[in-house]
């Protein structure tokens, strides 16, 4: 963002390509406080970079950046979260009170799993029809099976650690880093001893 916010309002020419080969992985946390902290942390950090580059929302010389990739960012990953939960809250909150229906409330719940496993399933489609990962039918079965599952809970949950990590920038609360607990286990799996 600071890239295309310097050389979209200085007018200066520039093409940022994207390198599909990651040179680093990040390695998954291996407890759900580790996990939660970390996507708090994310969140908030969207959250400053965001804030911090704002003046190229729909600026007369952002272009697409400007006036697609940050108004969406802003709306899904910005504040989306805040619309999901609150939505799930209100649908809860009316169903206790009897303002809706256990049908309605079914039918809302399904539409916004569904809606999150779509997003889920379409991510994991373009990655494979762009860069064909996975050489083993089973590891893209996998994938798909848990693109599904992640929407019963998971899903929910990371949505919540979200709202925590926006409502603590919101109120300016100091950023703390954590501990991240790492095993590198991933690291004797990768490479098959004599095979270094």
């Amino acid at each position: 963002m600071r890239l295309h916010r310097y050389y979209r309002l200085n007018g200066v020419p520039y093409r940022i390509t994207y390198v599909p080969d990651p040179v680093y992985w990040t390695e998954v946390p291996e407890d759900l406080r580790t996990l939660r902290n970390q996507r708090i942390r994310w969140q908030r950090g969207l959250c400053d970079s965001l804030a911090g580059h704002f003046e190229l929302c729909c600026h007369r010389k952002g272009g697409t950046a400007g006036w697609l990739a940050f108004p969406f960012m802003v709306i899904f990953e910005w504040f989306g979260t805040l619309f999901e939960m609150g939505g799930y809250f209100l649908l809860l909150v009316g169903l206790m009170l009897g303002a809706v229906s256990w049908h309605v409330w079914l039918v809302c719940m399904a539409v916004a799993i569904g809606f999150g496993i779509t997003l889920s399933l379409s991510a994991l489609l373009m990655e494979e029809m762009t860069f064909h990962l996975y050489q083993r039918p089973s590891d893209f079965l996998k994938l798909v099976g848990a693109s599904v599952l992640e929407n019963f809970g998971y899903r929910q949950l990371n949505s919540c650690w979200k709202l925590i990590g926006l409502v603590r920038w919101l109120r300016g609360t100091k950023a703390e880093w954590g501990n991240m607990i790492r095993s590198a286990a991933w690291q004797s799996k990768a490479v098959p001893p004599g095979n270094s």
